[in-house]
């Protein structure tokens, strides 16, 4: 197995089976990764929309009650059978090469850890492309992780409120990283996400 697709999914009836499909619809050989659905504790249909797709041997949906974002993120890492892991969120999409891209990186070179990506952002509607300039200003669906590296650090750390940004920075200088200079997945920025409020950047800023 040599990629795992983890989506989060907490209330997210409404855009759930997006993500999935886009997730399934990868020119990647479909035998060689898996699709973990982490169902949070939603209280809508988001489990009877995950349960939908569990015909596809690629999907496999786990509940739990609600623990947040984050500590949903470790529960995909622990439970992933790929060498390479890359989280989806689920209001999301994933464009059709981005699997394929960003491994065929990590098999040039067996010293690198994470790949990272630019990306297209929709926003009412409106849809543009996003020329990452520095690592931390991707997102986490823009990430994939060298499953041993990421194992080596202790996956996240759930104390902070944006822990991909601090395996970057704990990590500075240490990990090996590459950047693909096109867009392989559809940020929909909305605002009330947790991205989209501005309070919750602000904590994590403050961390």
């Amino acid at each position: 197995m040599k990629a795992s697709i983890i989506i989060r999914a907490y209330n997210a009836e409404a855009t759930l089976a997006r993500a999935i499909e886009s997730a399934l619809h990868q020119d990647f050989p479909s035998d060689q990764y898996e699709i973990i659905v982490i169902n949070d504790g939603s209280t809508d249909g988001t489990q009877t929309v995950a349960q939908r797709f569990e015909k596809d041997k690629r999907i496999r949906v786990i509940s739990q009650e609600n623990k947040g974002h984050i500590k949903a993120a470790n529960r995909g890492f622990v439970e992933r059978r790929g060498r390479y892991i890359t989280l989806l969120d689920s209001d999301d999409e994933f464009l059709p090469t981005l699997l394929s891209r960003m491994i065929a990186e990590f098999e040039k070179d067996s010293d690198i850890d994470f790949v990272y990506t630019d990306y297209k952002e929709e926003y009412n509607g409106a849809e543009r492309n996003v020329q990452v300039k520095h690592v931390l200003e991707t997102t986490g669906a823009g990430v994939m992780y060298r499953k041993d590296s990421l194992e080596k650090v202790g996956w996240w750390n759930s104390d902070l409120l944006f822990p991909e940004y601090d395996i970057m920075l704990r990590t500075a200088g240490r990990w090996k990283f590459a950047h693909l200079h096109e867009p392989l997945f559809i940020y929909h920025r909305r605002a009330k996400s947790l991205t989209g409020d501005g309070t919750y950047e602000e904590r994590g800023r403050a961390q």
